[in-house]
């Protein structure tokens, strides 16, 4: 039978261990294992830097022809308010995977390209309709990946963007 001043000693080295482990650096623990990413962080994330680059190409048809801003920049608030809802700034600041063409995510930041835009205005809103319809219609297929409270704010967005393609191809 062990000694209370034994007990003791062995509670201290104890105690000391396990202050002194949880000093080390992650390299010299047994946690070797990385954490995973939240497959539902990254799709927001995806989806937060696609609808970032749809209110760009808005602002580039504003630059171009600042006749249309009145009509457009609403518009285009709303992709903003999307993407801060798909990632809350607390969010944002762990994460910032950007889409890439293969369509993962990637946490290394890429410059954004520069949008074209048509030489008429008439061009820019049909290029801005077609945009809208092709993001809702990916919104749509990104549901069906998505966790429900997710895949209810990408139903959203969806609908959005598909109303704004119906606006956009409204002729004035």
């Amino acid at each position: 039978m062990p000694s209370r001043r034994q007990v003791l000693a062995g509670a201290a080295v104890a105690v000391v261990t396990g202050s002194v482990a949880g000093c080390l650096p992650d390299a010299l623990t047994d946690d070797d294992e990385p954490d995973e990413p939240d497959p539902d962080l990254l799709l927001r994330a995806r989806v937060a830097a696609e609808v970032r680059a749809l209110a760009a190409q808005y602002a580039a048809v504003i630059t171009r022809f600042p006749a249309a801003a009145e009509e457009l920049e609403g518009l285009a608030a709303e992709h903003e308010e999307h993407a801060r809802a798909l990632l809350p700034r607390r969010v944002a600041r762990t994460l910032t995977p950007t889409a890439s063409p293969t369509g993962t995510a990637s946490t290394s930041p890429t410059p954004t390209p520069v949008p074209t835009v048509a030489p008429t205005l008439r061009e820019a809103r049909a290029d801005l309709a077609a945009a809208e319809t092709a993001a809702s219609r990916r919104r749509t297929r990104q549901t069906l990946r998505a966790r429900p409270e997710s895949a209810r704010l990408l139903a959203s967005i969806a609908g959005c963007e598909a109303a704004h393609a119906a606006l956009l191809r409204d002729e004035r």
